[in-house]
């Protein structure tokens, strides 16, 4: 694929055509990463790329959010909405994956949904240095015992319990609000088994870089008497 900046420049596009067409290589390539060997519409490598369908879409969508959504976080967009793609068809496409799904009323909702949760995540994190090193593994045990019982009360006792609540958005949700702590999210192989190798941070939509640098050897044998029958 050719540079961005030389086809921008190249057919002189102006501010908005620009930044359309650094969303079209975005797309080009979270499409390719989250489902590969899919067909999808993807970027013109031949000529004027904004006499193309995802051209169109795209810019679209910039002139829709104008305003509404900061340029750092368009890749984010687009990786939500491709996240519910593939949640609402259980990772099995089979189909032609457009770029329509960027723009209308359906997905601007999709988009405020995720962000909520993704915002609420983000402010409820703590960072390492605000952790109180002495504590530090009973709140993680206090959050996973809390976390036991209320897979427990949702009836979720099995690995199939896990995938079926990935896929309806449950399990993204309760982590979210709370309910389920990501140390789980991390710890558990009934998750590592039903995301299938996917990257966790794009399955939940946050980041787990400071849960991942609380975990060591005692919490990772703690969780596994803890929850030994996941193993």
């Amino acid at each position: 694929m050719n540079n961005p900046l030389e086809v921008i420049v190249e057919y002189e596009m102006d501010s908005l055509e620009a930044k359309a067409y650094k969303l079209c290589v975005i797309w080009d390539a979270l499409v390719r990463k989250e489902f590969p060997n899919e067909l999808f519409t993807a970027l013109r490598t031949k000529g004027d790329p904004r006499k193309s369908n995802l051209f169109r879409y795209c810019y679209k969508l910039i002139r829709e959010t104008l305003g509404l959504i900061p340029d750092e976080q368009y890749r984010l967009y687009i990786t939500a909405q491709l996240h519910v793609l593939r949640l609402q068809k259980d990772g099995d496409v089979h189909a032609l994956i457009d770029p329509c799904i960027l723009v209308g009323d359906k997905a601007w909702k999709r988009w405020k949904l995720w962000k909520k949760y993704y915002d609420r995540q983000r402010n409820q994190h703590k960072t390492e240095e605000e952790l109180d090193i002495k504590d530090k593994m009973s709140r993680i045990q206090n959050d996973l015992k809390r976390t036991k019982q209320f897979l427990a009360s949702q009836e979720i006792v099995s690995q199939e319990g896990i995938t079926e609540k990935i896929n309806d958005l449950s399990l993204i949700r309760w982590i979210s609000l709370g309910k389920v702590t990501p140390y789980y999210a991390i710890l558990s192989p009934w998750i590592s088994s039903a995301v299938d190798g996917k990257n966790l941070e794009e399955v939940f939509l946050f980041d787990l870089g400071v849960y991942r640098k609380s975990i060591n050897d005692e919490v990772t044998n703690w969780f596994r008497e803890e929850f030994a029958y996941e193993f």
